[in-house]
């Protein structure tokens, strides 16, 4: 007959009866204890051993788990250090198994579809933690036995042990604290580890549970090899969060969210936003973000961007066109949107950054969605989680994103590591592409390049043959496709009616032709086709109707 062990019963902190134990590690053991104060209620109690420094080490982490108000993540209620030198956590009680216990009862095999589930939950934590403010918070040891699963495939990160706050600037963390077989090599080496570092640890779960439990250090084969059916897209994004090197992996969360949003329903990306119009037009087209840019100023982004709404308005396709808030207001004015846009209007980014303020109608002009700033300027401060909060509120099958210049902006850069596309206009000035900041942006891009980002350049306006091989010559690649010249008289003339030169057949049929190298890198032929079957106008037309 087993001995009752020495703990069972235990009263701690004058009212937690220890009743059994849910799990031990090295350093703790965690019970379920009854609450003699609240009868009837259960709740998780960690118990660590608090000597010298691990007693700062405990208060750090109980400090960190009182701040957190995420429903998937642990909620702490009390915390106490007893004479003998016994630190104890006591947070809600979660019932149900870990994700180790599910996967071995499975025969360590689990439907892809609950995995990628799994990891949509996983990224949402995790963009909560590295967005935390005042510091974002690093979880550093993400495995199975730290997720918790419960009757409804819901997840639950536990363990906050070994997590800590990102201190910027800081060469290497205090502990090298992380799971062989998961922990990034930054953990090994003892560098300093910060959001990318959580990222590979996902990385290496994925590759863990895809793998029948192989860990990615003694991997033999590539994921293709050890099971077939696993997704492009899903491989491919665990091949960048494995990268040894940190900026050559997936920067942050929402990046690995939006590389993987076409293996899940769309409701379970949505940041709800019940007041919104559901959408226009059932695409087949996959969704897509597009960030256009120019390389230097004045190069005519806007009307590429304005261009690429209408001509997928014609296509009847929905999508949405957004102005970067930081950049100087133009499209509003372009567009009239005193006179066009919808009564009462907010200004989505104003929204964005109001959560107080009621959102009215979006404004929509056929199948494109303008989302314009303020012409009088944004007065917030925008910051990385707007920008996707408000690509999620705009959800259409393609989101433009112009950008200006504001290349170096956070929230841009962000953009441009989750963007599909990334569209840089130039012209052929001589000069310009030499100066001292379009060569620095050129290296950028060419960053976004290696990791596996398109970027297309667009010429604006034409050339002569012979001068055209020189200044092509000095891109780091051929434009893809060169904009036409319209006549300034006619944009000007269109723009005092209050109308978009890109809806006159005339011009949007030659605009169509000159971007139809990139079109048809985005579009299904199906969709082209829909275009060409159009009735072109000659010039002719007019006169016909006159006559």
């Amino acid at each position: 007959m087993k001995s009752r062990p020495q703990w069972k019963g235990s009263l701690v902190g004058g009212r937690y009866e220890l009743v059994s134990l849910l799990g031990q590690g090295g350093m703790s053991q965690v019970y379920l204890a009854k609450d003699n104060k609240l009868k009837g209620k259960r709740w998780a109690v960690k118990e660590v051993a608090c000597v010298g420094t691990d007693e700062t080490a405990f208060l750090e982490e109980a400090e960190m788990l009182a701040k957190l108000g995420h429903a998937q993540l642990p909620q702490l209620v009390d915390y106490f250090i007893t004479a003998g030198g016994n630190g104890y956590l006591v947070m809600d009680y979660i019932e149900g198994p870990t994700l180790q216990d599910l996967f071995e009862k499975n025969q360590r095999e689990l439907p892809i579809k609950l995995i990628i589930h799994i990891a949509f939950q996983l990224l949402d934590i995790f963009h909560y933690l590295h967005t935390f403010q005042p510091r974002p918070i690093i979880y550093r040891d993400l495995k199975p036995s730290n997720v918790m699963i419960n009757q409804h495939n819901q997840v639950r990160l536990i363990d906050f042990g070994v997590a800590r706050q990102f201190k910027q600037g800081q060469t290497s963390d205090t502990m090298q604290m992380g799971t062989i077989g998961f922990a990034a090599p930054e953990q090994y080496l003892g560098l300093q580890t910060d959001a990318r570092t959580d990222l590979y640890t996902l990385g290496s779960m994925l590759y863990y549970l895809l793998s029948g439990g192989h860990y990615v250090y003694s991997k033999a084969k590539p994921l293709e090899l050890r099971q077939d059916d696993i997704p492009e897209t899903l491989r491919t994004t665990i091949h960048f969060l494995l990268q040894d090197q940190p900026q050559n992996r997936c920067q942050t969360a929402m990046e690995v969210k939006l590389r993987l949003r076409s293996l899940t329903p769309d409701a379970d990306l949505l940041i709800t936003e019940s007041h919104l119009e559901a959408p226009l037009h059932q695409s087949n087209t996959t969704d897509k973000l597009i960030v256009i840019g120019g390389l230097f100023a004045g190069v005519g982004a806007t009307f590429t961007a304005i261009t690429l709404a209408r001509i997928l308005h014609a296509l009847q396709i929905p999508n949405a066109l957004v102005e970067q808030p930081t950049i100087e207001p133009d499209l509003y004015m372009l567009l009239y949107g005193d006179r066009h846009a919808p009564s009462p209007y907010m200004f989505p980014s104003d929204h964005i950054c109001d959560p107080t303020s009621t959102f009215t109608t979006p404004w929509i002009n056929g199948f494109t969605t303008w989302a314009p700033i303020n012409p009088d300027g944004f007065q917030g401060t925008w910051q990385v989680s707007h920008a996707f909060k408000l690509l999620h509120m705009l959800k259409k099958p393609i989101i433009l994103w112009d950008v200006s210049t504001q290349w170096e902006h956070p929230a841009v850069q962000e953009l441009c590591y989750s963007a599909d596309e990334i569209i840089v206009l130039v012209d052929s000035l001589p000069g310009k592409c030499d100066r001292p900041s379009s060569r620095k942006r050129i290296e950028q891009f060419a960053s976004y390049q290696q990791r596996g980002k398109k970027v297309h350049y667009i010429a604006n306006g034409v050339l002569p043959p012979h001068v055209r091989m020189d200044w092509q010559n000095s891109l780091p690649s051929n434009p893809l496709c060169t904009m036409p010249l319209i006549a300034r008289s006619e944009v000007i003339q269109a723009m005092w009616k209050g109308d978009c030169i890109q809806d006159q057949p005339q011009h949007l049929n030659i605009l169509f032709d000159a971007l139809k190298p990139f079109l048809s890198e985005i579009l299904p032929y199906e969709s082209l086709n829909q275009f060409a079957l159009q009735p072109r106008k000659s010039i002719f037309s007019r006169f016909n109707k006159r006559g």
